[in-house]
C-alpha cells in the first residue's frame, strides 16, 4: 500500500474511533495523521474527503457519507451545476475589425495562449476544459465523477456553456457541443446507475480507478480519458454493445495505456456502431499533429482557431447521432439536463440566435450588458449599442428565456455615481429588469488595450474597497425577483495586473451591508437552502404564496413566490410572463409564458423525498397551479413553458405536452 492510500486508511480508522461531527473536527484528525507523513516527506498532497471516502471499506463507507461530502453549496439550490468551456474562437466584433473589448483577455493567440475569449486559462472551468481537450463529453464525465465522489447524486444537472460568444460559433459546432454534453449524462447513467437510480459503487470505483494513487494521478486521468474516447460515439442503448463495453472496461487489467491499440480490430469489430469502423473520436496527440501541419502554413491565430473547430467537427462528430435523438433520451435518463445556459453578446442575441438556442435546449441566456452608456460601450470596443442590449433582452424574454445580465463597474469614462446609476437603471428601468445579475468590477489584465492604457497612466481601475462600496450601495435597489449570482469574475488575482485584488469580494460587500444597515432581498440572500446551511430560522409550515407584478421589456411579469414571510425565506418561485410580441407559432396572442419554475433547497433525487430538503413536497405543483389561475383570470387560454429537456417529464405529469421546443397546455 502506498503512503497516500495508507494515510487515507489511517484517517478513516481515526474517524471511526472519534466519530467527528463537524468539518473542523475532521480537519483536526487529518492534521494529526498527516503530520507524521509530511515530516518525513512521504506525502506530497493532502488527501481530499473523497479519497478518504473511497479508501474506506464498502460496508462502512455509508456511515460517514455526509461527513465526507464536500461543497454542499454546489447543490444547495436544487441542481448540480456543470460549467463547460467552449474552444478558443475569435469574437464576432474582432472579425469585423472592431474588437476585442479593451478589457477582454484571452482568445486565439493571446498572451495566455490559445484560450477562450474573455478567459485566462487559469479559471477552474477553463483548466478542466484544457485538461480534457475542450471535449464536452469528457468534461461532463469528469464533473459527474466529482459529484458522485463527493457523495452527491447529480441527477438534476444544469449546464452552463462559457467561453465568449457561443452563438457566433458554427451552428454545427453548437449542436456538436450540446449533443455530446447530453450524451455524457445519458451514458454515465447507463454505466453506473440501475433503473431505480442506485449507484453501482464497484463499477464506479473500477472505471475511475478509485481510491486514487497520487503519484500516478496524471496516468489515471489519461487512462480514463482514453476509455471515454473509445465509448464517446458508441450506442449504449444497444444492449449487446453495452454488454461488451462493460465487459471491456469493468474486467480486471483490461485497459493498458501503454498499448492504446490493444485488441485493435477486435475491439472495434466487437463493439461496432462506430462511424466508418474507425476509432471512436480522435486522440489528443493525433489532433495536435494535424494542427501542427496547419500551423506551418497559417500564422493567423484566428484562422487557426477556425481550422481547429473544422478539424474537430470532421474527426469527432458522429453525424449518424443527432442532437434530437440525444435530447429525447435525456428526457427520461437518470441524469437529466434540467437547465442549459449560453453566454452571448446582445448583437448575437436577437431573434435568429434565440431560435437557434431554443433548438439546442437552452433555457437561460447570459448577456454581457457591461454598461448602460453608449459612449462607454464605444470607447471599450464593445461592438454593440445600448439599443442592442434592450432589444435583445426583450426578444429573449418574449421567447421564454431567463435573462442573466452581466454588468461591469469601473469601466473607462465612468465614475462611482455613473456606476451606481447604471446598476440602479439596470434593476429599475423596465427596458432591462433582468432575472439574474452578475457584477464584474473591471480588472486590468495583460494583453488587453486597457493594460496598455493602465501602464501609460491613462486608466485607473476600481480598488477592492471602491468596488465593494458600489456593490453594497446597489444592493438596496435589488428587487426580490432578481438573483445576484456573482460579484466577481472567477479569475485568480495572480493573473490580474490591477483592480480588485481579493477573491472574497462578496465577504467585503456583506460586511459593508451590515455596517450600513443595508438588507439585500435578492433571491440568493433569501433562498431556503442558504438559510439551512447558515442555521437560520425557517418554517416550512408557514409557506404563503406572494405575487409580485411588474412591467418589463414591454411585457407583464408575475413573480409567484412561495415564502415564509416571518423569516423572509424563499422556498421557490415561478416566473410568468405575458409577452410583448409573439415571435413563434407556439406562442399565440392568448398565450402566457412560464420562463422559470424553481424550488430552492438541497437537491433531492428525482422521485424521492428528504427530511432535509423542500423539493418534491408539492411546492412546484402549487406554484404551477397559481400561474395557470392567473393566466385564466386575464382571459388567456394557453400556457407555454420553456422547460429544461430533463424537466419535460415533470410538466407531463400536469398534462403539458411537447409542442415544438416548448411544453404547452391549453386552459
Amino acid at each position: 500500500m502506498g503512503y497516500f492510500k495508507q494515510a487515507c486508511a489511517e484517517i478513516f480508522e481515526e474517524i471511526k474511533r472519534k466519530n467527528p461531527k463537524t468539518q473542523h473536527e475532521l480537519n483536526q484528525i487529518k492534521l494529526m495523521i498527516l503530520s507524521k507523513y509530511k515530516s518525513n516527506g512521504q506525502l506530497k498532497q493532502i488527501p481530499k474527503n473523497a479519497d478518504i471516502y473511497f479508501a474506506a471499506p464498502d460496508e462502512e463507507r455509508e456511515n460517514f457519507k455526509e461527513l465526507l461530502s464536500l461543497k454542499p453549496v454546489r447543490t444547495i439550490s436544487g441542481v448540480a451545476p456543470i460549467a463547460l468551456m467552449s474552444e478558443s474562437y475569435p469574437c464576432p466584433h474582432t472579425m469585423k475589425g472592431i474588437g476585442p473589448c479593451t478589457y477582454c483577455p484571452g482568445g486565439p493567440g493571446s498572451v495566455f495562449g490559445d484560450v477562450p475569449q474573455s478567459y485566462t486559462g487559469k479559471e477552474p472551468s477553463t483548466r478542466r476544459a484544457i485538461r480534457n481537450n475542450y471535449d464536452p463529453y469528457l468534461v461532463v464525465f469528469n464533473r459527474l465523477e466529482h459529484y458522485v465522489a463527493m457523495g452527491k447524486v447529480p441527477d438534476k444537472a444544469e449546464v452552463i456553456i462559457q467561453g465568449g460568444t457561443f452563438t457566433f460559433f458554427p451552428k454545427a459546432y453548437q449542436e456538436y457541443f450540446v449533443k455530446y454534453a447530453l450524451k455524457a449524462m445519458n451514458d454515465f447513467s447507463k454505466l453506473f446507475f440501475d433503473e431505480n437510480g442506485n449507484l453501482d459503487i464497484l463499477k464506479f470505483k473500477k472505471f475511475f480507478e478509485l481510491p486514487r494513487i497520487m503519484d500516478e494521478e496524471d496516468k489515471r486521468i489519461k487512462r480514463i480519458q482514453q476509455k471515454l474516447i473509445y465509448i464517446k460515439n458508441l450506442d449504449l442503448n444497444d444492449l449487446e454493445v453495452r454488454k461488451k463495453t462493460e465487459d471491456l472496461f469493468f474486467e480486471d487489467n483490461f485497459f493498458d495505456l501503454n498499448n492504446v491499440k490493444i485488441n485493435n480490430g477486435k475491439i472495434y469489430i466487437a463493439l461496432g456502431k462506430i462511424k466508418n469502423n474507425q476509432q471512436n473520436g480522435i486522440n489528443v496527440s493525433t489532433q495536435n499533429e494535424a494542427l501542427d501541419i496547419i500551423e506551418n502554413k497559417i500564422q493567423n491565430p484566428n484562422t487557426l482557431a477556425i481550422k481547429n473547430i473544422q478539424n474537430k467537427l470532421k474527426n469527432e462528430d458522429n453525424k449518424n447521432l443527432t442532437l434530437q435523438q440525444v435530447q429525447k433520451e435525456n428526457e427520461t435518463s437518470f441524469i437529466r439536463c434540467v437547465g442549459l445556459t449560453i453566454e452571448t453578446k446582445s448583437d448575437f442575441g436577437k431573434l435568429y440566435h434565440g431560435n437557434l438556442m431554443l433548438e439546442l435546449g437552452c433555457t437561460r441566456v447570459e448577456i454581457g450588458i457591461q454598461s448602460i452608456y453608449n459612449d462607454v460601450l464605444e470607447a471599450t470596443n464593445r461592438g454593440n449599442t445600448v439599443n442592442d442590449n434592450i432589444d435583445s433582452i426583450r426578444i429573449l424574454k418574449d421567447l421564454g428565456f431567463k435573462i442573466n445580465a452581466h454588468y461591469m463597474p469601473g469601466l473607462p469614462l465612468t465614475t462611482k455615481e455613473m456606476d451606481l446609476n447604471g446598476l440602479r437603471q439596470l434593476l429599475e428601468n423596465s427596458d432591462y429588469k433582468p432575472d439574474m445579475l452578475k457584477i464584474y468590477p473591471c480588472m486590468v489584465m495583460e494583453g488587453t488595450k486597457l493594460y496598455e492604457d493602465w501602464k501609460a497612466g491613462k486608466f485607473t481601475p476600481l480598488t477592492t474597497k471602491e468596488a465593494a462600496e458600489i456593490i453594497a450601495e446597489a444592493k438596496q435597489f435589488v428587487p426580490e425577483y432578481v438573483r445576484i449570482v456573482r460579484i466577481q469574475r472567477d479569475i485568480p488575482t495572480y493573473v490580474t495586473s490591477s483592480g480588485v485584488d481579493r477573491t472574497n469580494l462578496r465577504q467585503y460587500v456583506e460586511k459593508l451591508c451590515i455596517e450600513k444597515n443595508i438588507k439585500c432581498r435578492c433571491i440568493r440572500c433569501r433562498e431556503a437552502g442558504f438559510h439551512i446551511k447558515n442555521n437560520k430560522k425557517i418554517n416550512f409550515n408557514n409557506i404563503q404564496t406572494i405575487i409580485t407584478e411588474y412591467e418589463a421589456s414591454n411585457g407583464k411579469e408575475f413573480f409567484i413566490a412561495a415564502e415564509d414571510l416571518e423569516n423572509d425565506v424563499l422556498f421557490g418561485f415561478c416566473r410568468l410572463r405575458f409577452p410583448s410580441q409573439f415571435l413563434r407559432e407556439e406562442i399565440t396572442k392568448d398565450s402566457a409564458l412560464i420562463r422559470e419554475l424553481h424550488v430552492y433547497s438541497s437537491a433531492v433525487q428525482i422521485g424521492k423525498r428528504s427530511q432535509d430538503s423542500f423539493q418534491h413536497r408539492g411546492i412546484g405543483k402549487n406554484l404551477l397551479a397559481k400561474a395557470e389561475e392567473i393566466t385564466k383570470q386575464h382571459g388567456k387560454n394557453k400556457i407555454v413553458v420553456l422547460s429544461g429537456i430533463g424537466a419535460r417529464e415533470y410538466f407531463r405529469k400536469f398534462e403539458y405536452e411537447l409542442e415544438g421546443v416548448y411544453m404547452a397546455k391549453g386552459l
